[in-house]
């Protein structure tokens, strides 16, 4: 049965990451244009799978259990270990932040009262369900939900289509790279990479690594595949009426039914994926900053509802930075640890190529990536 397979669980987990990113999309490829926009997505679902996969080699060359700033300690050094720890716990922090906003939003679509409230609500519902949690679980709870969640995004997507037009879809905008950290936040799972090795923990270490191989390609394309046919459905229909969180400006060309459906939507995409991160931020403080269970869980749970109560919540500027800025730091990062691994040979079953063009293409997207990021979106 396909439940039991720990390719599927796999899969849900890494897939398990469609949340905030899928909402913001339209909006983000409405300010690009539907040109840059194009590139922008080529540029980084290359950029994306290229580091999904090479974090996967380094999990699997790599004895010791760890999340991401464990292995950027033992392969880059204390001080890059660090940063890394910085960069994944803001980072994390920042997306369960951006899920808490938006469940807001589709909550007090659906029933009423205060996005404030129901943002509260959800992140202390997802701390309940975190504390009963494991990893398997996590990846069977993802494939079970992603059956309704793909067949209600491909129903608002076809009604969105046959209700616009393709020329309400603008060819060039006023931002030309606004869209790419949009697209980076919406496909990047790296941090999941991990949660999915523990699914594979009971298989041989090459039969393993074969299988996460396989469901990292296949859990980072589908979401790439239901982006696609959301954003043309979505901008056919609202076009430059397009709003940030997509599902508003919907509501006035096809009517409250459809708000009411895209907001469960929205909420079966952003629990999937809120669950999939903060177990990975469990796992960050319990691996790489050696603190009990206990401890663990009570930060993974606590921290972003402080967060929440003391920052701007502009959940678009937020996904920016994360996915332009904190993501694409991560990536120089995983790569430069690859490249030292094959270098000393620890690095005996490899997931892809990663020649010299390879890794230099991904370095100057990020760089141009963090520019922009500081330049337009921080300072």
């Amino acid at each position: 049965m396909f439940l039991k397979s720990p390719f599927w669980r796999s899969v849900g987990i890494i897939s398990g990451l469609i949340g905030a990113g899928l909402f913001a999309l339209p909006y983000s490829v409405n300010v690009s244009g539907g040109f840059w926009s194009l590139i922008n997505l080529t540029l980084a679902f290359f950029a994306v799978l290229s580091i999904h996969l090479v974090y996967g080699e380094v999990i699997v060359n790599t004895q010791a259990i760890h999340r991401f700033p464990g292995y950027v300690k033992i392969y880059l050094g204390k001080f890059m270990g660090s940063f890394a720890k910085l960069t994944s716990i803001v980072g994390l922090n920042t997306v369960i932040l951006v899920y808490a906003i938006l469940s807001g939003i589709f909550l007090s679509n659906i029933f009423g009262g205060s996005q404030f409230w129901w943002s509260l609500a959800f992140l202390v519902a997802n701390s309940v369900i975190l504390f009963l949690s494991r990893a398997k679980e996590i990846g069977l709870l993802n494939i079970i939900l992603m059956i309704p969640l793909t067949m209600a995004i491909l129903y608002i997507a076809f009604s969105s289509a046959v209700n616009g037009s393709l020329s309400n879809i603008s060819f060039l905008g006023s931002d030309p790279f606004f869209s790419f950290g949009i697209f980076v936040f919406a496909l990047s799972g790296m941090s999941s990479i991990a949660d999915s090795r523990e699914v594979f923990l009971k298989q041989g270490n090459i039969e393993g690594a074969k299988g996460l191989r396989s469901s990292t390609i296949l859990g980072t394309t589908i979401p790439l595949i239901l982006y696609i046919v959301f954003v043309f459905g979505v901008l056919m229909a609202s076009g430059n009426i397009t709003t940030e969180d997509s599902l508003s400006g919907l509501s006035g060309i096809l009517g409250n039914k459809i708000l009411i459906l895209g907001a469960f939507t929205g909420l079966l995409a952003i629990f999937r994926a809120a669950l999939t991160l903060s177990y990975d931020l469990k796992e960050v403080y319990e691996l790489d900053l050696v603190e009990g269970k206990g401890f663990s869980w009570a930060l993974a749970s606590v921290l972003p509802i402080f967060i929440f109560l003391i920052i701007p919540r502009d959940f678009i500027k937020l996904i920016s930075i994360v996915g332009g800025l904190l993501i694409a730091f991560d990536g120089i990062m995983v790569i430069f640890i690859l490249r030292k691994m094959r270098m000393a040979g620890i690095s005996t079953i490899q997931f892809l190529q990663f020649k010299k063009f390879h890794q230099i293409a991904l370095v100057i997207i990020f760089i141009l990536s963090i520019a922009y990021e500081l330049v337009y979106q921080v300072f």
